[in-house]
């Protein structure tokens, strides 16, 4: 054989290894959830990423374990990311598709509820005192794990296959009361961990959330999708509607997200179409937050407030993340780190500069 022969065959071999190694990279990105760019082309990914420095760099966290070995979360659609109230590296996330799934130790890793069944999880509460007792909506039910994930049952069922529960919420005073919300409107309660329930009011418009103040139980806020706010202060006996104040402003009862600013006593921040609101004396009044967009011109589809210092606010729309550091007067704009829309926004209580962001599949047109 001669040596120009050995040379080409070595030359071919080696452009062949080239390709194949580069192939095994880009693959190993794609399954790690990062952001690939190929020229003009993109690739974009959903599932979770992680921020160190309050957004200013991500990182994807989006490696799945299972029985058969690892895989991704890369195409998970994201609905919500929830603390453990116990434990910060506890962390469990909502789909809409693909059912629940957890990690416990900050992202780096990823499990599935298996026995929950795949579908949208539209809400997720931990018990505050017992970290294994977990409860999760699932189409017209409310299920309930006595054992860290690994088995579910029901507790509650409507025989009405269409009524889905939308929101669920834990008394962290009373771990065995639990709240829950439907489709239509219905709030209903349980006072045995679920066993029991009754129902304690109808809005007649989806519930979208269910809030439980944390320096008193007795106080429940309720988030519909079109009919405003409505508030509690006997943990669900009688309710009022905070919706007069909340009329000065344009759009604000469509809601789009509800949040406790951990820092203060009765403050709230409000995601509506106007834009942000938020009140400090638990709804009585409230303040609109100027944003950079006109008010009503951009969807907001994730928010956060530092738990340590209430000027830091962060939001997210369909292709932009924003920061800012002094309550709303300025902010810092940046794209998101993929091509997908925000789904939700968790910021590390004990770390206020650990960021977590959650990513939806768009969807098809």
């Amino acid at each position: 054989m001669s040596q120009s022969h050995f040379s080409a065959q070595g030359q071919k071999k080696y452009r062949w290894t080239k390709k194949f190694s580069l192939l095994l990279v880009l693959l190993a990105l794609i399954v790690s959830g990062c952001r690939i760019s190929l020229g003009q082309r993109s690739v974009s990914v959903a599932g979770v990423f992680r921020s160190a420095d309050r957004g200013e760099n991500w990182q994807t966290r989006n490696l799945f374990l299972h029985g058969d070995g690892a895989g991704t979360i890369a195409g998970v659609s994201v609905l919500d990311l929830v603390f453990d109230p116990q434990d910060d590296k506890a962390i469990y996330l909502t789909s809409e598709s693909s059912g629940l799934f957890y990690t416990y130790d900050g992202t780096k890793s990823w499990q599935k509820a298996e026995g929950l069944g795949t579908g949208r999880i539209e809400s997720v509460v931990i018990d505050p005192q017992n970290k294994c007792v977990i409860y999760a909506t699932f189409a017209n039910t409310v299920r309930k794990s006595f054992d860290c994930n690994r088995t579910w049952r029901e507790v509650y069922i409507d025989t009405r296959s269409d009524k889905t529960v939308t929101a669920l919420a834990i008394d962290h005073y009373n771990n065995l009361i639990i709240y829950a919300g439907n489709v239509s409107g219905d709030i209903f309660k349980s006072v045995d961990g679920g066993s029991n329930w009754q129902v304690v009011n109808r809005l007649g418009n989806r519930v979208m959330k269910i809030l439980v103040d944390a320096t008193d139980s007795r106080i429940i806020y309720v988030a519909t999708q079109k009919k405003g706010i409505f508030k509690s202060l006997d943990a669900g006996a009688t309710w009022f509607d905070l919706n007069d104040e909340l009329k000065k402003f344009s759009g604000a009862l469509e809601y789009r997200d509800l949040i406790f600013d951990q820092s203060q006593p009765d403050s709230l921040l409000l995601v509506a179409k106007y834009g942000l609101l938020k009140t400090e004396d638990g709804g009585n009044t409230w303040q609109d937050i100027k944003l950079i967009t006109p008010v009503a011109s951009t969807d907001i589809f994730a928010v956060a407030i530092n738990p340590k210092n209430n000027k830091e606010i962060y939001y997210a729309t369909a292709s932009t993340f924003y920061k800012s550091t002094d309550g709303g007067q300025n902010w810092i704009t940046r794209r998101l780190p993929s091509n997908n829309p925000a789904g939700s926004l968790l910021i590390d209580k004990a770390s206020p500069n650990i960021v977590y962001l959650g990513m939806r599949v768009p969807p098809k047109k």
